[in-house]
């Protein structure tokens, strides 16, 4: 059953069945052709989409925080990119924050990229952790020393999120699944 509040399509729908309803009452009983009868259809819509507006759901923090270190990456912003890291990351290679953002900035003095684009992505929060699937297309600047060997690449990550106690998502564990759909590792970078 879809989440009331991911998606307002599940009570506009129930609010346009109520409008359809209301329609055949007003047709079939003249003395029921008073506005108040449409007020429920219409109050239902705006609930709908009032809680989709103002609710944050943990996907959509998720979303967000992936979003984020997306747009930190394209940019070459490292600030950014350790904002959405977790003080207690570490993965296969990287045993810290620091080590991780050190990489970054290194590799950011040789390169630069010119559009990541996520092309699918898994999100699976069972609070307070998370993993999220995600596959991107990674095109880099044709100015930097990785374009000689391809300047188009097809990278897959699994993301681990935790819940930090101020009700945000961040970063903890980030693992590097393919690259250019061939299984690769940190370690093969």
């Amino acid at each position: 059953m879809p989440n009331l509040f991911e998606t307002p399509w599940l009570l506009l729908f129930i609010a346009l069945l109520l409008l359809i309803v209301v329609w055949f009452i007003r047709q079939s009983l003249p003395e029921k052709r008073t506005w108040p009868l449409l007020l429920a259809p219409a109050a239902l819509a705006i609930l709908g989409l009032g809680l989709d507006y103002f609710v944050r759901t943990d996907y959509e923090r998720i979303d967000t925080v992936l979003e984020k270190g997306r747009r930190a990456a394209l940019n070459g912003n490292t600030e950014a990119l350790a904002d959405v890291l977790a003080k207690d990351y570490s993965d296969r290679i990287h045993g810290s924050k620091h080590e991780l953002v050190s990489f970054f900035k290194s590799f950011f003095q040789k390169s630069k990229f010119d559009g990541i684009r996520r092309t699918s992505s898994e999100i699976v929060a069972d609070p307070p952790r998370a993993t999220a699937d995600c596959a991107f297309r990674v095109q880099l600047a044709p100015d930097n020393a990785y374009t000689q060997a391809a300047g188009l690449y097809f990278v897959k990550l699994r993301f681990t999120l935790s819940k930090q106690p101020d009700g945000n998502w961040l970063i903890s564990r980030a693992d590097l699944q393919e690259v250019n759909f061939q299984p690769m590792g940190w370690k093969d970078i």
